[in-house]
């Protein structure tokens, strides 16, 4: 490959990089407004959700320019094809989390209580955003692993949240607020799986392993 290719591969990895830290910090920012029950928080993350599009399109269209352009092999192609698919599962991330901000404002302003379990849920899904982003910039494939494997508790938690809504249905009537911790929930259960993909393309850059379907090794 050319120095001109080495260039602006190394220019399109800090672009995605950099928005791959905004997309998590989107999902933060969606949860801490959800444990907060701050309001403005939320609006803020909806707010930006325009431009991780944006950016979203930018990158994939900067990928298939490379491929087109340069024809790339080896571990150069295997990169851009890893962003291009960690590109796509960003996006949808972000979208979860701007549907999050969205639906926690909506409790807080008609006064709703938000359960720990769904705290706990929020918790554990942005734990494991960290730990991919981390596990994607050190090529670390056993911090790889290890998300993939914690994934089984964002569903154990987002089984439970799914309980607790049963239960304030039953107990208080409190229709609108449970439906909309229920999507919080499934929104929240998504954005983990998106996340664990995420974890099984860090491996497949750092290995040429593909993992999709394996569960999570060792």
């Amino acid at each position: 490959m050319s120095h001109a290719f080495d260039a602006e591969l190394a220019r399109l990895r800090r672009e995605f990089t950099a928005h791959a830290a905004t997309c998590f910090e989107t999902l933060e920012g969606a949860c801490e407004a959800l444990r907060t029950r701050d309001t403005q928080l939320a609006q803020r993350v909806m707010a930006g959700d325009a431009m991780v599009d944006r950016t979203e399109v930018h990158i994939e269209a900067e990928v298939v320019r490379l491929i087109t352009l340069h024809q790339p092999v080896a571990h150069d192609m295997r990169l851009l094809v890893t962003l291009l698919k960690l590109n796509y599962d960003l996006e949808r991330i972000a979208d979860h989390a701007s549907n999050v901000a969205w639906l926690a404002r909506r409790i807080v302003l008609r006064g709703g209580q938000i359960p720990p379990h769904a705290l706990e849920l929020a918790d554990r899904v942005v734990r494991n955003a960290r730990a991919v982003f981390q596990a994607f910039l050190d090529q670390d494939t056993a911090a790889a692993q290890a998300v993939m494997r914690g994934d089984a508790d964002v569903d154990s938690l987002d089984r439970t949240v799914r309980r607790d809504v049963h239960a304030m249905l039953a107990e208080h009537g409190e229709v609108d607020t449970a439906l909309h911790l229920f999507r919080i929930s499934r929104e929240l259960e998504r954005a983990g799986d998106h996340v664990s993909n995420m974890a099984e393309d860090v491996i497949f850059l750092a290995t040429g392993e593909i993992v999709r379907h394996q569960g999570a090794a060792g």
